[in-house]
């Protein structure tokens, strides 16, 4: 039987981009401390779906006041439905949480999150450690927004730009967040070959790997 080979180590960019969005984790962001965006880290990582009889509280009912690592109750309810139950997110509740801890806070959040998500799965499914994470760094958020963001429709803003599928520019609030996001998941879904609808050279053929991200997004309740 051959040996199952690492995909990450047969692709150097794949992994150079992890590497980068791992390596910012522990940096202050446009919003949040290296010890704040380590914290919330931690929770995308050891959130897990909870049984129906144990939801996440309601996050109106949970303490502001910061404590452990910089987190309220609050912070860390909202990092734990995020990571695991984000479809149950409506658009008012978005916009209600992003009007009491600033919308660009709330996309660095959730860029945070979705990118320590996309790499833990990946080290998952190919059956190797999980990353150590980053010793966190001093110093303060940038306070720095993005130019040329609006509301398009979505739950927060994002560029007026559409530079693709709204997943695409769905957390550019996020600034540098986002733009490691993005190559981190450019490259672990397509590539250079996004564009193009038959691939040749590839284990997958494009309607196979559409079909399972198709089926990927419904199981997970993805929304845009």
């Amino acid at each position: 039987m051959a040996r199952m080979t690492n995909t990450l180590e047969l692709q150097p960019i794949v992994a150079g981009h992890a590497d980068a969005v791992w390596a910012a984790l522990g940096e202050p962001g446009a919003w949040w401390t290296g010890a704040e965006r380590l914290a919330i880290a931690k929770i995308a990582r050891i959130s897990a779906p909870r049984p129906l009889w144990d939801r996440v509280p309601a996050l109106d009912t949970l303490s502001r006041d910061r404590g452990v690592e910089g987190l309220s109750p609050f912070l860390v309810a909202l990092a734990e439905r995020l990571a695991v139950e984000p479809s149950l997110f409506s658009r008012d509740e978005v916009q209600a949480i992003a009007a009491e801890i600033g919308d660009a806070a709330y996309a660095e959040l959730a860029s945070v999150i979705c990118s320590v998500v996309a790499i833990d799965q990946a080290a998952t499914a190919l059956g190797n450690p999980y990353r150590s994470f980053p010793a966190p760094e001093a110093g303060d958020p940038s306070r720095v927004r993005p130019e040329g963001m609006a509301d398009v429709g979505g739950h927060i803003e994002m560029s007026e730009v559409n530079f693709g599928p709204n997943v695409a520019r769905s957390l550019s609030l996020a600034g540098a967040d986002h733009t490691r996001w993005q190559m981190l998941t450019f490259t672990m879904y397509a590539g250079e070959g996004f564009a193009e609808m038959v691939w040749d050279d590839r284990a997958l053929s494009r309607p196979q790997v559409e079909l399972l991200a198709a089926r990927t997004s419904a199981l997970n309740e993805c929304f845009y």
